[in-house]
């Protein structure tokens, strides 16, 4: 009988395993399949990223384009900054700041060289002083040719601030402009030559402390002074749609209340843990505040809230308020009615105030005494108008046109009116102060003062001088009468003529002055007949002039 064959078993068995060469076929098969499974996963998944890139770069591209634009709109309003000018802010900033760096005189004049010329170094700094209050933000100037105009009509009536509070904006900590002029008058009673400030932080009156104005309370009273990046956290715009009053940082409307205080950021909620400028400057907390009977009450409940405590010493009236009976009216002068008005309404608590730069940027929040103020918008820069006002939900419900750094005239109060208006405000409802007639009242009465000295000034010179006053007013009439260039020709000879007679009489009398002939006499100018003088006074043991200006005797 035949034995069975193995290959024969193996086929018949389904459990029996394949030959190595089988099984390296099968591993091979599903190798390759399994590399073909993972290409096109890989492909399927690299598809899906690409897609998804795809998206994220256009919607990226997309985002980028609309918030260009809309940084550009804002750059354009005034909104925002870009990052050059932050660097030219920088730089502006330190270069004044290296102007107007308090230094001994001696270190002064070493800083100078030898050719130098102190006095005119001197000028320099007070030019960049000046520049400094005339500076004007004029990033808005790239609007149409009528906002353009508009703008150069404001500046030319645009307001500087007032030189009593100069101190404040040219002292590098910025400390309160009340308590500097107290130590300034000490300063120019003393018979020191040094620069205010240096005598003040590191001259004699480093320990200096006066008993109405403690040393402690100049070091630790600070004037915020807002840089362009910081102040637009306190800038606002108008909606033209309803009229009313919103923050540009944040789009929400303005209100006024007592529900909102000051802090780094700019206007918070009151119970936004967000500290203050002064907590962070001097590290004092603030004071509690009590609570309000009603967050949005009338504006007489407004009057209590956040703000610094009232400054007693602000606005006085010392003369006015120790004279009795009759003898105040002696002391009823412009100057004591407007720091009544100031002393009344700006050192309330939560008085809320507002600065308009020359190019009708709004800025408005929280006066504090010796804190913040008007000048702290603009960093002491000129304005268009200031004041105080309150807003109720957005809309404009009273305004006042009183700034004690600024002190803008009335017709300035009036072009912000009206500017207003033609931003679209909602005025419905909005009243002004009283003290706005008072000040009417105050110009009327210095528009009649001026005129009264002019004329008075008229007639006494027409009483002295009667001959030169009847020839002033010949010329002025042939100016006014004179038509042609012949008319306007014979005046400007006249006027010519008379210049040179007063130059020549003025010369005649300076010339027969003592000290003038004595000069002269000396230096051998006083003319031939005078020449045997100036020689005599040559000779040893004789007179002559210093480098100096003075006399010396000169030796054999």
């Amino acid at each position: 009988m035949d034995e069975p064959h193995p290959e024969a078993d193996k086929q018949s068995d389904p459990l029996a395993l394949p030959s190595p060469e089988k099984l390296k076929e099968i591993a091979a098969k599903q190798d390759a399949q399994a590399q073909k499974i993972r290409e096109r996963r890989a492909a399927q998944a690299h598809a899906r990223a690409s897609v998804a890139t795809e998206r994220r770069t256009n919607a990226a591209e997309l985002i980028q384009r609309n918030y260009r634009g809309y940084r550009q709109r804002r750059q354009m309003q005034g909104y925002a900054i870009d990052p050059s000018t932050r660097w030219l802010e920088a730089l502006k900033e330190a270069k004044y700041h290296c102007a107007t760096q308090p230094r001994s005189r001696a270190e002064h004049h070493a800083s100078l060289g030898p050719n130098a010329n102190p006095t005119l170094a001197r000028w320099k700094r007070v030019g960049a002083v000046v520049r400094r209050a005339d500076s004007d933000d004029t990033s808005a100037s790239n609007g149409d040719q009528q906002s353009r105009l508009k703008k150069a009509e404001r500046e030319k009536y645009a307001r500087r601030m007032g030189l009593e509070y100069f101190l404040e904006m040219v002292d590098h900590n910025h400390r309160y402009g009340s308590n500097l002029r107290r130590y300034h008058q000490e300063w120019k009673n003393s018979e020191t030559k040094e620069n205010f400030f240096y005598w003040l932080d590191y001259g004699e009156g480093k320990e200096l402390d006066l008993e109405d104005r403690p040393r402690s309370r100049l070091d630790t009273e600070f004037v915020r002074y807002l840089s362009r990046e910081e102040r637009q956290h306190y800038l606002v715009h108008i909606n033209k749609e309803d009229g009313l009053f919103y923050w540009a940082k944040d789009g929400r409307p303005v209100s006024t209340s007592t529900e909102f205080k000051d802090s780094i950021n700019g206007i918070v909620p009151a119970d936004d843990s967000t500290p203050t400028w002064r907590e962070v400057s001097t590290g004092q907390k603030p004071e509690p505040s009590p609570p309000s009977s009603s967050s949005s009450s009338d504006d007489s409940s407004s009057l209590h809230s956040t703000g610094s405590h009232p400054d007693p010493t602000e606005y006085p009236n010392t003369s006015l308020h120790t004279a009795k009976g009759l003898h105040k009216l002696h002391h009823l002068t412009t100057s004591t009615l407007m720091n009544h008005l100031l002393r009344t309404a700006t050192t309330k608590k939560n008085t809320w105030i507002f600065v308009a730069d020359t190019s009708f940027r709004l800025y408005i929040g929280i006066k504090q005494s010796g804190a913040f103020q008007h000048s702290s918008f603009l960093h002491g820069s000129r304005i268009s108008a200031a004041g105080i006002l309150k807003i109720k939900r957005g809309q404009l419900r009273k305004l006042s046109p009183l700034s004690g750094h600024y002190a803008p005239p009335l017709r300035n109060f009036r072009e912000f009116v009206r500017s207003l208006k033609e931003a679209g405000a909602d005025l419905s409802r909005c009243s002004i102060s009283r003290a706005y007639a008072v000040l009417l009242g105050l110009e009327g009465y210095l528009g009649v003062k001026r005129q009264v000295k002019s004329v008075e000034k008229r007639v006494i010179g027409g009483l002295i001088h009667p001959g030169e006053e009847k020839r002033k007013a010949k010329d002025d009439g042939e100016d006014r009468d004179g038509k042609g260039s012949r008319g306007g020709s014979l005046a400007a000879e006249r006027r010519q003529s008379r210049q040179t007679e007063e130059r020549e009489a003025q010369e005649r009398k300076r010339d027969r002055r003592w000290s003038v002939r004595f000069r002269k006499r000396l230096s051998g100018a006083g003319g031939d007949g005078r020449q045997a003088d100036a020689d005599a006074a040559l000779q040893p043991g004789s007179l002559v002039k210093d480098g100096q200006g003075g006399v010396e005797v000169k030796k054999a």
